[in-house]
């Protein structure tokens, strides 16, 4: 760690940057894309676009490797929201998480989810829909997260409900498939394993749905979205309540790693 430590206008100018690289940058192509998949329905009324549907033919650099995944972070992307198609945003990402910027090179687009403003669902990085993935996160990894990403800026404005629906319903299948507590008041407990938040071997202590701000310098998800937080958690509670009882895990579309 640097004696000088970024302050957060900084940091906050910085993800200003890296937004205007993604959205200008040379990335892949838009023209074609892979054929597409049909959505999985996990729960009902839950269906999820699996990484074919958008990014077929952009496989991850590396391996993923099994999170023990304690709690759910939600991001937003930061981009427009009038992007015209959403497998745009997110190739763009992937190329920017991978290949353009020296400060990640990624193996994969960090985030395991993404949402839509149409409230469409699609896996992010490779094997999410089956298992808990290790993540990546601008401003370091503190381990141990589901990632969850509103495709849009949630500064000033508000996701759609239909986003907002979605958001709430992946939440609460997630802390059902991997067995998170989402009750009220409910926190998960870890070391971390280095962010510029929480430096590697701190003990951190967070409920266990919360926003990235809370875990890196940053002003992701967004104003709007983070004021929102107490609400979400509370409909996630009610979502996960109302599929008590049903058992309907995700297609298995290939193996867990190693």
């Amino acid at each position: 760690m640097c004696d000088h430590e970024p302050t957060r206008r900084q940091l906050l100018v910085g993800a200003a940057v890296g937004t205007a690289a993604l959205l200008t940058g040379a990335r892949p192509a838009t023209a074609a894309y892979p054929p597409p998949v049909a959505p999985v329905e996990v729960m009902p009324g839950l269906f999820i676009h699996p990484r074919a549907h958008w990014g077929g033919d952009l496989p991850p650099k590396r391996p993923t490797v099994l999170e023990d995944s304690r709690f759910l972070l939600v991001h937003h992307t930061a981009s427009s929201n009038t992007y015209a198609d959403p497998r745009d945003v997110m190739r763009v990402t992937y190329w920017w998480h991978t290949s353009s910027d020296p400060s990640k090179g990624w193996p994969d687009v960090c985030y395991q989810f993404f949402i839509g403003r149409d409230g469409d669902v699609y896996e992010g990085r490779a094997g999410a829909l089956t298992h808990p993935v290790v993540a990546d996160a601008t401003g370091g990894n503190q381990g141990f997260a589901q990632l969850i990403c509103l495709l849009g800026d949630f500064s000033t404005v508000a996701p759609t409900a239909a986003a907002q629906d979605s958001l709430v319903k992946v939440l609460a299948w997630l802390a059902g498939r991997d067995q998170i507590s989402i009750a009220d008041g409910a926190t998960a407990s870890f070391t971390s394993r280095g962010s510029q938040r929480w430096a590697k071997g701190a003990s951190v202590t967070t409920p266990t749905i919360t926003g990235h701000r809370d875990m890196s310098y940053t002003g992701c998800p967004g104003d709007r979205v983070y004021d929102m937080m107490p609400s979400i958690r509370e409909r996630a509670r009610a979502q996960l309540a109302a599929w008590s009882g049903v058992l309907r895990p995700a297609v298995r579309l290939g193996p867990p790693p190693s």
